[in-house]
């Protein structure tokens, strides 16, 4: 793998690596790129992987090479204290309008949030692990891009975003995540000049599986309460602190984007919510011409200029003062006028729905309402911007082959239906097919390097086939009692990973009686019960989508995963309805070329948090049925690791670990 990314590098072609775990992928893209002489953005999908690559990675490498280098990581501008806002936060409680404010738990760490920000290095998230990973008051403390106010502002100097920025512009390696570099590609191509990070030779992308949904995300539009209220909050803070704004009549002009706000999404709040309780919805077309929500939509849409214009008025300084002493401010309320114009904008593309590239769809939780325009294929959009962009593009990842779909496979195989047959060999190889079409990478270079694990020796795959059909009311309770059953056999130690929220609670209520520690989703931050995990014998942790990726736990502590489901994406899922429906149009089996990979490639993310080194062993368990009764299973089978032994048979699983035990 490094000498594929050394030659990528050296003659700029794109390349796409699969390094199965155990591989080393990490410092086989980082030696290389150190020695190219290459300035290198190298982007991940998580902070996790971000922070492990700055605390371990980059250590070992300065120990092993001899040349010196310069990284730094940068991160997206929120995970960092803004010590404008600190300064405000400070004062706030002397406001009117933020008197509430108080009744917030996490005032109380406001002093302490205060003193760190004093001695810190770097201002960045992480550091602060007493404050709770969804505390209010960090929100209260960060900024956004759009109000990020510049040189102008008087912490500009001694700003965390600031240094880092500047750090990053004299390194070699500069980490970041996906969200922040095509934050940077989106600003770039909207904003012509303008950008997030410097000017690079190469990008290489760790867990590049995650870039068709980080894409979707940043070359759309999307409108929430969240961004709403938050343009409110920070447009009350900053004109707060001009004195003469306070006495003119246009002081309603926040209150009044407020006001249509809320007016607004509860317009339409009743046309998101459906009966059989799904979160993601997609638009009526013609949402807006009902007159009421037009009537509201105008009303935001006129209040969000009036504000930018009151805005930027008052962001001109008084012609008569040679210095203003409210230039912060002043700087500040640019800002707001930028936001509240890019709200109205978004909104606009989401109202009319003339774009007829992209899916139009709603969601409505407790936190808030969101509406979003997306693109349908992102493919030609990651070509242009990325591929075709000039930094030279290397895709890498754990899961980014899937076994393809062949006649043979899926139209003439019988299926799977005695323990024999699970033991055949694989009939055709996992290639990057789906990934190439999904992406746009059709002229790139591709290197499959296999995991060194002896997965015939390490691990097992149980595939009942005598439980009920995954869409039947029986199933819960059937998978339930085998995974009590499974649970006996490694003494707990297991991970449970659902695919959605309701089956979760389900099990979590079936299994409570069991006698071993658990440990469920939503009781504390993914991090904190990842560690907790580690630290209980015998424990049990129940997740969702969040925990199908990205959680490294080696050892004894995890011997056992049990997956209930095969994690096919909802076909209502309007983005991924309006995929389908793209790809049939075109007469293509939007089945077979969409859910079946996406699913595989899941399944795989979800099975690689067992084996994590040579000494792991331990059983992986799908409880549908369907891998092995349906002919499509084959594919989720040999999109799995080669040579893994599998059985249909409970005794011959516990037989397998008395075995491999002793």
């Amino acid at each position: 793998m490094s000498a594929a990314v050394e030659r990528a590098l050296e003659g700029q072609r794109a390349l796409i690596v699969e390094a199965g775990t155990g591989t080393g992928k990490t410092l086989a893209y980082l030696v290389p790129a150190l020695l190219s002489g290459k300035r290198v953005v190298i982007s991940t999908g998580t902070r996790a992987l971000q922070d492990q690559i700055a605390r371990h990675d980059l250590p070992l490498l300065r120990a092993m090479i001899a040349q010196p280098f310069t990284a730094v990581v940068l991160k997206g501008v929120s995970n960092y204290v803004c010590r404008r806002r600190l300064a405000e936060a400070k004062s706030r409680t002397q406001l009117p309008m933020f008197e509430d404010k108080g009744k917030d738990p996490d005032a109380a760490l406001l002093p302490d949030l205060l003193d760190w920000a004093e001695t810190s290095e770097t201002g960045d998230r992480s550091e602060v692990e007493w404050l709770g990973e969804s505390a209010p008051l960090w929100n209260e403390v960060t900024t956004t891009p759009d109000a990020r106010i510049g040189p102008r502002c008087p912490y500009f100097e001694r700003c965390f975003v600031t240094q880092a920025r500047r750090l990053a512009e004299k390194a070699q390696l500069i980490l970041v995540n996906h969200h922040l570099y095509f934050a940077d590609r989106a600003l770039r191509a909207s904003s012509p000049g303008a950008r997030v990070l410097p000017d690079h030779d190469a990008v290489i992308f760790d867990e590049a599986h995650q870039l068709e949904d980080v894409a979707t995300e940043h070359f759309g539009a999307r409108v929430s309460t969240h961004v709403v209220n938050q343009l409110v909050r920070d447009a009350h803070t900053t004109l707060a602190r001009l004195p003469h704004w306070q006495s003119r009549a246009s002081d309603d002009t926040v209150n009044t984007v407020e006001r249509a706000g809320i007016a607004m999404f509860a317009s339409i709040r009743s046309s998101l919510v459906t009966a059989d309780g799904e979160v993601r919805v997609p638009l009526p077309e013609g949402l807006f011409d009902h007159p009421g929500r037009r009537d509201a939509w105008f009303r935001l849409d006129t209040a969000l200029e009036e504000l930018a214009r009151a805005a930027e008025s008052e962001s001109e300084p008084p012609p008569d003062e040679e210095e203003d002493a409210e230039a912060g401010a002043r700087a500040a309320l640019s800002g707001l006028a930028r936001r509240a114009r890019g709200i109205r904008d978004d909104l606009a593309t989401i109202a009319e729905q003339r774009q007829k590239s992209h899916v139009y769809w709603g969601e409505t939780r407790a936190t808030g309402t969101t509406l979003s325009a997306s693109p349908i294929d992102v493919a030609e959009l990651v070509r242009r911007h990325i591929v075709l962009a000039g930094p030279t593009p290397i895709f890498t990842s754990a899961t980014l082959a899937t076994a393809p779909i062949l006649e043979l496979a899926i139209g003439t195989l019988p299926p799977i239906t005695t323990a024999a047959e699970l033991d055949r060999p694989r009939l055709a190889t996992p290639d990057f097919t789906y990934q190439r079409t999904r992406l746009g990478l059709d002229d790139t270079d591709e290197l499959l390097v296999p995991s060194p694990f002896d997965y015939a020796r390490q691990a097992m795959l149980y595939v009942p086939r005598d439980l009920p059909p995954p869409n039947t009311e029986a199933f819960g309770e059937a998978a339930a009692k085998r995974t009590i059953e499974l649970l006996e056999i490694t003494k707990g130690r297991a991970f449970l990973l659902f695919t959605s929220h309701r089956a979760l609670r389900e099990a979590a209520t079936r299994l409570a009686h069991t006698p071993y520690p658990k440990l469920v989703q939503g009781e504390a931050p993914r991090a904190t019960l990842v560690d907790r995990f580690r630290a209980t014998p015998n424990a049990v942790l129940l997740g969702t989508s969040s925990f199908w990726e990205g959680v490294d736990v080696p050892g004894d502590a995890l011997s056992l995963v049990v997956i209930d489901k095969l994690p096919f994406a909802p076909h209502t899922d309007p983005l991924i309805a309006a995929r389908m429906q793209a790809h049939a149009e075109t007469g293509g089996d939007p089945f077979d070329a969409i859910q079946l990979p996406a699913a595989a490639l899941a399944l795989k993310q979800g099975f690689g948090r067992l084996i994590r080194r040579r000494d792991d062993r331990g059983i992986v368990a799908i409880l549908d049925s369907r891998i092995v009764v349906r002919q499509y299973g084959r594919v989720f089978i040999d999109t799995l690791p080669a040579g893994l032994p599998r059985t249909s048979t409970l005794e011959r699983v516990r037989r397998w670990w008395l075995t491999s035990s002793s």
